[in-house]
């Protein structure tokens, strides 16, 4: 009797102390709680156990932030001779997630902004700038760019959940010095019928000789939306330099950096009676190219035959180390006859090769026809 009564007076005071919320909603910063059960709810054939004290596990609130698009910034633009934005590539392929966005500073004026951004994309059919999904996060920082810290970098995501990314012009605006000023940075997203159109943009810029970049590629080629590129000098310096001057697209490859090793074969400049020489013993800084001389006078009247490569190595302490050339040639037999001479150009390729003085020899493969055995002859010369 005083058990059942003990519950009698537990569900009536669980009553009087819930009842009051009963139907309410309400909210603490933004986030909806759950309405308490009364233990009206609750079955009366439901076992109550006295021996343990009942004790709720917390329910975990998830939150869950969608990506809002943000309208783009009004206030003054700024002159890109003053404060610049532009991506680190101009052009990316159409699986892109993240852009990153370089901002500098290239005057003797201070600018600040926050982290919020507008991303926009070019409706061409409608003649107008789309807004598109961005972070929903934005952290309170103000960035600040004086004259002697000026670039800052941001990375930019693309929410291609929300909105799936198409081909064309895309733009990151941002708003500076309390929302009076407005900058932006562009970049194409590109299909691959868009990366077709770059590679025949580059290939057309390798006809200007007045641009550097044109003269370092000799190869290209395709595979999907990359573009695979061949360099004389394929290091960063160069390949920076290619983005600058004729194609900055994120999918582009270069290839690992090369750096020439050690030639270590021997080679000959006259060994049974074969003989290569240079037209002559020295050589102008900045020489081009160099004439060379290979003779045939072998006394058992035999051809020599050869293909049309041959490379320029430069003698750096006791090792001789080769330059940056083309090794694209045409695949071709050369058969030089008994008592017959072949003379080529070697070229030095000046603009992309450190070609201070001091000693260099030109190699090319020989070996007599029909035979297995292989060898390297040696024209030795000066750059002074």
């Amino acid at each position: 009797m005083k058990h059942l009564l003990l519950i009698s007076l537990i569900l009536l005071y669980s009553c009087h102390s819930t009842t009051s919320k009963k139907g309410q909603e309400y909210e603490t910063d933004g986030i909806p709680q759950q309405e308490e059960l009364c233990p009206d709810s609750i079955s009366e054939t439901e076992p109550i156990s006295l021996g343990k004290k009942q004790e709720k596990s917390p329910q975990a609130i998830s939150l869950i932030l969608q990506p809002v698009p943000r309208d783009i910034p009004t206030g003054e633009a700024i002159n890109p001779d003053s404060l610049s934005m532009q991506t680190e590539y101009d052009y990316y392929p159409l699986a892109t997630t993240e852009v990153k966005v370089i901002i500098t500073n290239h005057s003797h004026f201070e600018y600040d902004c926050g982290e919020s951004y507008s991303l926009a994309y070019y409706n061409s059919k409608q003649k107008s700038w789309e807004t598109l999904p961005t972070n929903p996060i934005i952290n309170s920082i103000l960035w600040i760019f004086p004259s002697d810290y000026p670039t800052h970098e941001q990375t930019i995501k693309l929410y291609t959940s929300e909105v799936p990314n198409r081909a064309g012009k895309y733009r990151i605006y941002k708003s500076f010095n309390d929302d009076t000023k407005v900058a932006y940075a562009e970049f194409e997203l590109v299909d691959e019928a868009g990366a077709k159109r770059l590679r025949k943009q580059m290939d057309a810029a390798r006809h200007n000789k007045n641009i550097i970049s044109s003269q370092n590629l000799y190869a290209s080629y395709m595979r999907g939306d990359s573009i695979f590129v061949d360099l004389i000098n394929n290091s960063i310096h160069f390949q920076k330099l290619f983005r600058k001057e004729i194609l900055n697209y994120s999918a582009i490859s270069y290839g690992a950096v090369r750096t020439p090793s050690p030639f270590t074969q021997k080679a000959y400049a006259d060994t049974l009676q074969i003989s290569m020489k240079t037209e002559k013993p020295i050589y102008p800084i900045g020489t081009e190219s160099v004439n060379v001389i290979l003779t045939n006078r072998n006394l058992s009247q035999q051809s020599l035959f050869f293909g049309e490569y041959c490379f320029v190595a430069r003698k750096q302490g006791e090792q001789w180390i080769p330059l940056h050339d083309n090794s694209l040639v045409n695949s071709v037999g050369i058969l030089l006859e008994p008592d017959g001479d072949y003379r080529f150009k070697a070229r030095l390729y000046p603009l992309f090769n450190d070609n201070t003085s001091g000693k260099y020899r030109v190699y090319k493969e020989v070996e007599f026809d029909g035979a297995k055995e292989k060898w390297y002859m040696a024209a030795e010369f000066r750059i002074e």
